[in-house]
């Protein structure tokens, strides 16, 4: 049940940020994993390489770029072979623009066009670029509708995370976490049970009968308690040993 380890650390993650900078940035968090996903093709690589641009890396950065890019984000020298460089220097980037004209249409324009196409379409109105195509025949248009909407999910996403942690009380800070101040077992038996409703819902009464249970309602009822109690159990003694669970 891995996804339970990363729904929690994502939820501390989330609750670590306070005041009106959280829906900044959650916003720059979804806006960064949205176009991720549109340059890994589905997923977020950090060690694709396109042997044509040379371009490098979750967000496809130019080599001969990457220098002024990392120098100005703070981070002079860094390998753009570095996921964790990668995701700050792309913050910045994507940042920056959403700073400079206040709309994050134009960081995806900018990311995939250049910045003369971003001011173009601020100035003259997104019109004057959506035709404009890369070397595959992508065209603006396409890239920033893709990166949107994938945007649009990452926050739904984190509206359902919200949810959850209200519902389920869990811990607001890493020193409510650490004190096992709730019941880890909650979060996952509810993930699981999520799953397997996904999985249950899509299968035939004839594959139902490979697991150990007769029924659906069997299967849902029992499989999320068992996987919570075993889980839950781990994550409490990885607490009382002081391990961060990752």
């Amino acid at each position: 049940m891995m996804i339970s380890k990363t729904l929690v650390a994502l939820c501390l993650a989330l609750f670590s940020v306070q005041g009106d900078s959280m829906a900044d940035a959650r916003e720059l968090q979804a806006f960064r994993l949205g176009l991720a996903l549109v340059e890994g093709g589905g997923k977020v690589d950090y060690t694709q390489g396109n042997p044509t641009t040379g371009a490098y890396g979750a967000y496809q950065f130019v080599p001969k770029w990457w220098d002024w890019y990392s120098t100005e984000a703070g981070l002079a020298g860094a390998n753009i072979e570095d996921p964790v460089a990668q995701n700050k220097v792309a913050a910045w980037h994507f940042n920056y623009n959403f700073d400079k004209y206040g709309d994050w249409m134009f960081p995806a324009i900018a990311h995939f066009a250049g910045p003369d196409d971003a001011k173009l379409a601020y100035e003259k109105g997104f019109d004057a670029v959506k035709n404009k195509k890369d070397d595959t025949g992508v065209t603006v248009e396409q890239y920033v509708n893709k990166v949107m909407q994938n945007m649009k999910e990452q926050m739904q996403m984190m509206s359902e995370i919200d949810t959850n942690v209200a519902t389920l009380g869990l811990p607001q800070s890493d020193t409510e976490y650490y004190k096992g101040a709730f019941d880890p077992t909650k979060i996952v038996e509810k993930e699981a049970a999520e799953i397997l409703d996904a999985i249950t819902n899509g299968m035939s009464d004839g594959g139902r009968k490979k697991f150990p249970m007769n029924t659906k309602s069997d299967f849902k009822s029992q499989v999320p308690k068992a996987a919570g109690s075993y889980e839950g159990a781990k994550i409490k003694t990885d607490i009382g040993r002081g391990i961060k669970i990752q």
